[in-house]
């Protein structure tokens, strides 16, 4: 894939976030479910409980 992106504009802030995200994303769903079960119970409990907000 490439990208044509002019420096200092406002389109390179934008592939900056899109970036960002895609990280966050991969190191979040990417991970695997492994993480839920190390998790404590009272953690666990906070992730599945309903709010009123």
């Amino acid at each position: 894939m490439h990208k044509f992106i002019c420096a200092g504009t406002l389109e390179e802030r934008i592939d900056e976030l899109i970036e960002s995200k895609k990280a966050l994303a991969e190191s979040v769903v990417g991970a695997g479910e492994s993480w839920l079960t190390e998790l404590s119970t009272d953690d666990l409990r906070e992730i599945i409980t309903l709010r009123r907000e």
